[in-house]
């Protein structure tokens, strides 16, 4: 069920209206059910295979309050871990096998056929959301042994704040300390009404005016770059990171959006990341729930900072390397991962070069050429992130750079507008929200009737046949 489909307009309409209906735990009931039922419209058995994994993880949660050095700590990583590892990278480790033995044993064929004389099914397939909610609830264990997590939720509780709908499929990626407080008091102001209204028509406009509009345009360069000459290589990975950003970050407005309209606050997860001056910066706004979760829960524990330097080099490859692995299971991903802790580490090294005063404002034409720097980087390395395989995005990346001959698009214009378009929003995110808070309420009603009527109009006009979130395959 797509936010952006009449479906779930529809789903949602109910569940909203009833949901303010409903009092007292019977609307947390209520809540979670739909949320069950949200997940269980793309698949019923994975609906309950999700259940299951809740269920266990409330059950090791609660010995764990009850003893911090409990047993049951290492067995719920290792049953959270074991459940990512076997649909999400099982494929990729068994292809690494078989290019290292070559045994028939680790033959795509011995998995089919063993897959479907046993269980009946030609292949492993991923659940929605695996890596999200699995990152959600390793995280509230771990703080629950650290001592950070005391909250003691009832099951009800725990299970909405891992199934809880608007963020489910791709996040953000929500902390108990965010979350569970505000079942305590569940009501919804006027503002944050408004601004629930105003996110998730922004989310709705990045998404299917910007990013849909634009991936047809781009895609078939990246499957076959060599198709296509140099400078339209070159500015699909421009053009790409604009509807990466439009894409995701549309996904997350809507998410919060639709948090705000049924009383949930829900994380901001990019905040302008297009206008960094730095690939460090960029990591601050970008993702933004992602990349606290790798510093807190695996920066951190390697050492982070606190350790030579080479070695405070070395955790930060590593981590950008595991955090390009969680995006999938492909050696694409990998080298997107590396390539980003390369670059953190040298700006790191730059830095201590320099040692630049602080306390000094920039200058605006030094952090004009830190955006594009950060931008451009960012983009190049989209080749790795949206490429099949690494030949192709080497292909991609040598066609852009050397400017070989072959197809030019004709939608170059598209591609340029979606990017200027990218960076107003951008700007955009560093002003305060619309509807502003000391707006009256006529005032705020007439900005939100205007606001509508003019994305309704443009997605008549301009949505396609639309295409699912990005992230939805992470």
């Amino acid at each position: 069920m797509k936010f952006t489909s009449l479906s779930f307009l529809l789903f949602f309409l109910v569940i909203y209206c009833l949901h303010w209906m409903i009092r007292g735990k019977f609307r947390l009931g209520f809540l979670f059910l739909a949320s069950f039922a949200f997940y269980a419209a793309w698949s019923i058995p994975f609906a309950f295979h999700f259940l299951t994994i809740v269920l266990l993880n409330h059950f090791f949660n609660k010995q764990i309050l009850k003893n911090k050095s409990s047993f049951w700590y290492p067995v719920s990583l290792f049953v959270n871990f074991g459940n990512l590892f076997l649909f999400k990278y099982f494929y990729f480790l068994w292809d690494v096998f078989f290019q290292l033995t070559g045994s028939i044993w680790f033959a795509p064929e011995s998995i089919q056929s063993f897959l479907n004389s046993q269980f009946g099914v030609d292949s492993i397939t991923l659940p929605l959301a695996i890596s999200f909610y699995t990152f959600q609830m390793v995280a509230y264990t771990i703080d629950i042994k650290r001592g950070n997590a005391e909250e003691n939720p009832s099951f009800l509780q725990f299970a909405l704040f891992i199934f809880f709908f608007p963020q489910l499929v791709a996040g953000p990626i929500v902390r108990h300390g965010e979350f569970f407080y505000q079942l305590e008091v569940w009501n919804a102001k006027k503002e944050q009404l408004f601004e629930g209204y105003y996110l998730v028509f922004l989310g709705l406009f990045k998404k299917v005016v910007l990013a849909d509009n634009l991936s047809p345009v781009i895609e078939p360069v990246f499957q076959n770059p060599e198709l296509y000459d140099g400078f339209t290589n070159f500015v699909a990975m421009f053009g790409y990171s604009a509807r990466v950003y439009c894409d995701f970050s549309g996904y997350t407005d809507l998410a919060r959006g639709l948090g705000k309209l049924l009383g949930i606050n829900l994380p901001e997860n990019f905040h302008a990341p297009f206008l960094s001056g730095s690939v460090r910066e960029l990591w601050t706004r970008w993702h933004m729930t992602l990349a606290t979760w790798i510093k807190d829960y695996i920066y951190f524990p390697l050492g982070g900072s606190r350790v030579s330097e080479l070695r405070g080099y070395v955790n930060l490859i590593v981590t950008f390397t595991l955090a390009g692995f969680w995006h999938g299971a492909n050696f694409t991903f990998i080298i997107w991962g590396f390539l980003h802790g390369v670059m953190l580490s040298v700006e790191r090294k730059l830095e201590l070069i320099r040692k630049p005063d602080k306390t000094l404002k920039t200058p605006k034409w030094k952090k004009f050429l830190g955006v594009l720097y950060a931008f451009g980087f960012f983009s190049f390395t989209i080749a790795f992130f949206n490429g099949s395989s690494v030949p192709n995005s080497l292909t991609m990346l040598q066609k852009a750079f050397t400017g070989g001959a072959g197809i030019r698009t004709n939608k170059l214009e598209l591609i340029l507008y979606t990017i200027i378009l990218t960076f107003i929003l951008n700007y955009i995110q560093t002003k305060p929200s619309f509807p502003r808070p000391n707006w009256s309420t006529k005032l705020s009603f007439g900005f939100l009737l205007l606001f509508s009527l003019v994305i309704t109009i443009l997605l008549g006009y301009l949505a396609p046949g639309g295409t699912e979130f990005i992230y939805f395959q992470f």
